[in-house]
């Protein structure tokens, strides 16, 4: 896999075997405790953004048959904006909360708090520029979406394009941050090398999408009340620890091939110092 930009930080990988011995089930139930102190601490993180989320957005929900209107009628009407800047200065949080679901996922110790926050100062700029680069984008693909659907072309088509891309933007979001604070990489060659391993894995990063957006679907039809309170409370960090579980493989496999190989050369070693060869 010679097309991913390569430039590790200091710090020991994870060897085959004790990659292969994760269990999902295992860590999810030995963690959950800490998983809810995480989910936790990062909507505490952000709960200012969260609310101004809501204040920006409660204008367009209280007059939403009209905003609907609007959007359907008129040729040139924008997305109003409000509701999306938010999302913009969460980038950093992101990056503290994904540090600490990468080490676990990998069974790997990690300080809820202090990595957290450390991780969080450490990767600022690089996960505050994501953030700003995954909202502005998310805006500019919504506003795209509802103009092509008044171009005249069928909507069928237009809804079945816009899916795809947004299908490949959201898995794209599993592997940049794990990479923020895995590599030491420029932040478009982290963007590219998710690409590639976005369509390079397709059909494995499908199969998690797939369980993480059921989850989050079937709770908001049936059961919204219920999706607002685990969300608060498990949801956001059981949704991230699913995505770095599996993203951590990938990772792992492809992108740090020198560490794993010393590894193995290192066991080797030690099995003819014991005489074992």
């Amino acid at each position: 896999m010679g097309f991913f930009v390569n430039y590790s930080k200091p710090g020991k990988g994870v060897s085959k075997e004790e990659a292969a011995k994760r269990n999902y089930f295992d860590i999810l139930g030995r963690r959950f405790w800490d998983l809810v102190k995480l989910n936790l601490l990062f909507v505490l993180c952000n709960i200012v953004f969260i609310g101004a989320v809501v204040l920006f957005s409660m204008p367009y929900i209280m007059e939403l048959d009209t905003v609907i209107d609007a959007l359907i009628w008129n040729r040139y009407i924008l997305l109003p904006p409000g509701p999306f800047i938010p999302f913009m200065f969460m980038g950093p949080f992101i990056a503290g909360f994904t540090y600490v679901l990468r080490n676990w996922s990998r069974q790997e110790h990690a300080f809820l708090v202090s990595d957290f926050f450390e991780h969080t100062k450490k990767n600022w700029k690089q996960g505050l520029a994501l953030s700003i680069i995954s909202t502005v984008a998310t805006y500019l693909y919504l506003t795209a979406l509802l103009f092509y659907l008044k171009t005249g072309v069928a909507t069928e088509v237009i809804l079945f394009l816009g899916a795809v891309v947004a299908v490949v933007l959201l898995i794209m979001g599993f592997y940049t941050y794990p990479m923020v604070v895995t590599f030491d990489m420029k932040l478009i060659d982290i963007i590219k090398n998710a690409l590639i391993f976005t369509m390079a894995k397709l059909p494995q990063n499908l199969f998690f999408f797939i369980i993480i957006a059921a989850v989050h679907i079937l709770l908001l039809w049936y059961i919204p009340f219920a999706w607002i309170v685990l969300m608060v409370f498990i949801l956001i960090a059981w949704s991230g620890y699913t995505m770095n579980f599996y993203v951590w493989h990938v990772i792992n496999k492809y992108m740090m091939p020198q560490a794993n190989k010393q590894e193995e050369e290192n066991v080797f070693d030690n099995k003819r110092e014991d005489g074992l060869d």
